[in-house]
């Protein structure tokens, strides 16, 4: 053939080929992307819905309203939708399976989705499909219109009206109406968010963002150039109230182990800033003068992971706690931690602690490593030492020296300690000296040596403290005081110049949480009180077990002057009288067996009682059998008026105690008004036949608890008025001694005293109105 017709024949070829390929071309790759997004899709376990594909020759190809969703419960929860998906191909690239972007220009718009990862070991995106997204990253790019939600387990971002461009050869631009952060540690919300962006090699940076006032991202760089090989990489450069963070992170999820690698820098943050930035109520103050971390490994293999922490904190406050110096520096690596410093200064006062632990290979206990270490501690004000950790001023002073070494191993605490104070309050009690030496052996905890010294008082004692189990405590305890009234102070009133001492003397015995107690309290010019105690007290106890625990105590009491002991109790109820008697209780404080007597003679009442009652005289015995009682005879006067009454107590259940008052001289309801409650019982004279009698007196209350309750049942033989009164009517009123300065009187009459003019019961009440 003619070279002439060859070439006529080549050239036609090739026109027909051209037209061909510009005729079936937009179809070809507009099917032929359909096709390989439902195969891509289909491997990863995702469902992909297309409406639409538009791919003219020589043109970008335009997916309209794509929506990709996982269908697989056991994979990771994927749901994203786009209005539009605009894509420059690299032809070249794909179908010479050359190395490089595929994806000249990515163009997004209105981008909905969620991402939902509830269990870290669901199935998630296949190594092929990394590779693919690799693949995909695009030479230039944009999103307009984003609204995504992230969620792995506890943590959530959210991000609305998100907007980014970006390109290899020019500068960028992003900007966010709102982005969110939901984690058990940390909730922020951070709003119009404006920055520059730049990509560079599959590197894409984020520059320039405001989050918050003093809180500024100056770049953070995200890498996923090893994306396909399942590699993560991030470094930031953060301005952060006052100070800098700088930090690098990389993630490898490929390895089962070594899957996290982080550093961390901090310098000259300050605390103030901080707290007032998250909204804190309590402020804090201070300065992070300087802090290191690093963290490498995976948390879900202990074994692996290696880690170091320094901290410095300078000008530490918070609230009225202040710290001069904190510093901590620790390390772990091959399970073990080791502790270098921890170090607190405060004005005068310093503590050092250091030592090593070995975590178990188990990671359920953690919480209780193998420690050993030492202590060191020199405390001129222990008042400012105990408030940095949450004590209350005043409650502690003076000075203390701690020294030792401690070790714990298979959960149980070892070591042994030393402990030296001088001038020392202790929960508001002045102490001159305290010295203890502690040993920790195994599971136990030995008191060699506890002394405390005040004056001439003095506690000593020893013993040792089951650490676990049932925390069984055994040992022996002697304490003296030469008065009583020192340590009393929150119960009684001023004692006054001419308050005589009250010396007192304890000792017991205690085995296997079992206490063996007696003791002296020795009343000025009166006999001495003697008393035993035999009682369990285990560790933990409450007061609702203590009461159904057995108790056997024993009190003496021969001859008692009150008016020498009377500033023992506030208010001070007598100014004189004779007490005595013996006691016997057993069995429980709830249901209590008790036998004995106790006697008042000659009592003498004080004017402060008065805020409850205006006796001014009182005698009485009561007998004491099981579980009643027999008040014999009480015999109580006031100025004007005699009362004369018996009665009994039945007190089977402390909870419910029940007192019935009978008068052996007439009693007589003066009372003209109802009242919600009783603060106050006086006693008037009053005439016979001027008011109804009471026959009975009933009190019922709890020993430990209130309210208690007044019964006043009349006498339904005595006539009123000339009437009978068969119902033998009762009027009930709640007890509420000393509560508030509005006098609520019960009033009751009484005989007369000889001595005393009788006054007429209105005219008593009109001259209290």
């Amino acid at each position: 053939m003619p070279s002439k017709n060859r070439l006529f024949l080549i050239t036609l070829l090739v026109v027909l080929i051209t037209l061909l390929v510009i005729t079936f071309a937009p179809f070809a790759v507009s099917n032929g992307l359909r096709l390989w997004v439902w195969w891509k899709s289909r491997q990863e376990g995702l469902i992909a819905s297309i409406d639409k594909i538009d791919a003219p020759f020589l043109h970008s190809v335009v997916i309209r309203n794509l929506h990709v969703k996982s269908v697989r419960a056991d994979a990771l929860h994927i749901d994203l939708t786009a209005t539009q998906v605009q894509l420059d191909l690299n032809f070249s690239r794909i179908l010479l399976r050359r190395r490089g972007p595929a994806v000249r220009n990515l163009s997004i718009e209105d981008l909905r989705g969620e991402i939902h990862r509830e269990n870290p070991n669901v199935r998630g995106i296949t190594k092929s499909g990394w590779r693919t997204l690799q693949r995909l990253l695009p030479q230039k790019g944009s999103v307009h219109s984003s609204e995504m939600r992230v969620q792995d387990g506890p943590t959530l971002i959210l991000l609305r009206n998100g907007t980014f461009f970006t390109s290899e050869i020019e500068a960028g631009r992003f900007s966010a109406g709102e982005v969110m952060i939901a984690s058990p540690w940390l909730r922020q919300t951070f709003s119009q968010l404006r920055g520059a962006t730049r990509w560079d090699a599959n590197r894409l940076t984020l520059a320039g963002l405001t989050l918050a006032r003093g809180l500024d991202l100056e770049s953070v760089s995200i890498d996923l150039s090893r994306l396909g090989s399942q590699q993560v990489g991030l470094e930031f450069d953060a301005d952060v109230f006052g100070g800098k963070i700088r930090g690098n992170i990389g993630h490898e999820w490929h390895s089962p182990r070594y899957n996290w690698k982080i550093a961390g820098a901090a310098t000259d943050i300050s605390l103030a800033q901080t707290s007032e930035a998250i909204g804190l109520t309590d402020r804090f103050g201070g300065l992070i003068r300087a802090s290191n971390f690093t963290f490498r490994g995976n948390l879900a293999h202990p074994a692996d992971v290696t880690a170091s922490l320094w901290t410095e904190v300078t000008g530490l406050t918070w609230r009225n706690r202040t710290a001069e110096a904190i510093m901590l520096g620790a390390s772990l690596y091959n399970q073990q931690i080791q502790l270098q410093q921890l170090y607190i200064k405060q004005k005068t006062n310093q503590m050092t602690l250091s030592g090593h632990a070995s975590f178990p290979s188990k990671s359920s206990d953690w919480l209780s490593p193998d420690f050993r270490g030492d202590i060191a501690a020199t405390i001129n004000n222990l008042d400012d030492f105990t408030i940095l950790f949450g004590a209350k001023s005043g409650e502690f002073a003076g000075k203390l020296f701690v020294e030792g070494a401690l070790k714990t191993q298979a959960r149980q605490l070892g070591g042994n300690l030393s402990v030296e104070g001088t001038s020392l309050t202790l929960f508001k009690t002045a102490i001159d000296s305290l010295s203890a030496n502690l040993k920790l052996q195994g599971g136990e905890l030995a008191i060699e040596q506890l002394e405390l010294k005040r004056k001439n008082d003095s506690l000593t004692a020893e013993g040792k403290i089951e650490m676990s189990g049932a925390h069984s405590y055994s040992g022996t305890l002697d304490a003296r005081a030469d008065n009583l009234l020192d340590y009393l102070s929150g119960f009684r009133g001023s004692t006054g110049k001419s308050a005589k001492p009250i010396p007192v003397d304890v000792q017991a015995t205690i085995e296997s949480n079992k206490w063996d107690a007696r003791g002296v309290i020795r009343v000025p010019d009166s006999s001495p009180i003697s008393f035993t105690a035999d009682f369990p007290l285990r560790i933990g106890t409450d007061w609702g077990a203590f009461q159904l625990s057995p108790v056997n105590v024993t009190v003496d009491f021969s001859s008692i002057f009150l008016g020498k002991m009377r500033q023992l109790f506030h208010p001070e109820v007598f100014q004189d009288g004779i007490l005595s008697g013996s006691i016997s209780l057993s069995e429980t404080l709830q249901h209590p067996r008790i036998v004995g007597d106790v006697q008042l003679v000659n009592g003498k009442l004080s004017a402060s009682s008065g805020a409850w009652f205006n006796l001014t005289e009182a005698s009485s015995r009561i007998v004491f059998e099981g579980d009643r009682a027999s008040l014999e005879f009480f015999n109580a006067a006031t100025k004007e008026a005699d009362v004369l009454v018996r009665g009994e107590i039945d007190f089977k259940d402390t909870s419910d105690i029940t007192i019935r008052v009978t008068g052996a001289t007439p009693i007589f309801d003066l009372t003209s008004r109802l009242t919600d409650c009783v603060n106050r019982i006086e006693i008037a004279p009053a005439a016979l036949p001027l008011a109804p009698a009471v026959g009975e007196l009933e009190f019922r209350g709890s020993l430990f608890q209130s309210p208690w309750t007044i019964s006043l049942k009349e006498d339904s033989s005595t006539p009123l008025f000339g009437v009978s009164n068969p119902a033998g009517l009762a009027r009930n009123f709640p007890l509420c001694l000393g509560t508030g300065p509005e006098e609520k009187t019960l009033l009751l009459g009484a005989v007369p005293r000889t001595e005393a003019a009788p006054e007429a019961p209105a005219k008593r009440q009109k001259k209290r109105r």
